[in-house]
């Protein structure tokens, strides 16, 4: 006898745009990782982009990686959301050492 409660029907329904655009990978600059490694405590980049929760959470992804390749390192990076000197909207991506001394950071 067959259990009817675990059949599946499968529908012929394709993702809304609004779910593709959620769902489909932000894309960072190839070397960025390079850029991490390269930079010093109080220095900053910033990204343009016109999503700036996607760039975020690709940030924020990125840097755990960064981090799982890099546990002895003291440093960490900060993401906020912004406007670059010409208006365009981002994201500025500080690196700071949360255990140096303010003066010594």
């Amino acid at each position: 006898m067959m259990d009817t409660d675990n059949i599946l029907k499968v529908d012929d329904i394709e993702m809304t745009d609004d779910i593709k655009k959620r769902v489909i990978k932000e894309r960072l600059p190839s070397n960025i990782g390079e850029t991490m490694d390269e930079m010093k405590a109080n220095q900053s980049f910033f990204l343009k982009t016109d999503d700036p929760q996607k760039k975020l959470f690709a940030l924020r992804s990125r840097y755990k990686r960064w981090k799982d390749k890099r546990p002895e390192d003291p440093h960490k990076f900060s993401f906020v959301q912004t406007e670059d000197d010409d208006g365009n909207l981002g994201i500025r991506v500080y690196k700071y050492n949360p255990n140096a001394d303010h003066e010594q950071i």
